[in-house]
C-alpha cells in the first residue's frame, strides 16, 4: 500500500467492504499498522469478506 491512503478506501477496493468487523480484522492481521492512513509504503495482509454483498436486481414492469 502507498503513503496516504486510507485504509477503508483500501479495503473497499479489495474487499467490496469497509465496515468495522472487516477493518478490526485487517487490524488484527497487521498489528504493525497504526492509525486510518498509511504513513509509509508498505504490504499488508487483506482480509476476506466477512459477508456476502447484497446484490440488486432490475425489475421491469412492463413486457
Amino acid at each position: 500500500m502507498k503513503k496516504g491512503e486510507l485504509i477503508t478506501d483500501i479495503l473497499y477496493q479489495h474487499t467490496g467492504q469497509d465496515d468495522d468487523q472487516v477493518e478490526a480484522e485487517f487490524y488484527r492481521l497487521n498489528p504493525s499498522v497504526r492509525g486510518e492512513v498509511f504513513m509509509i509504503d508498505m504490504a499488508v495482509v487483506l482480509p476476506h469478506p466477512t459477508h456476502k454483498q447484497n446484490l440488486k436486481t432490475v425489475t421491469r414492469s412492463w413486457d
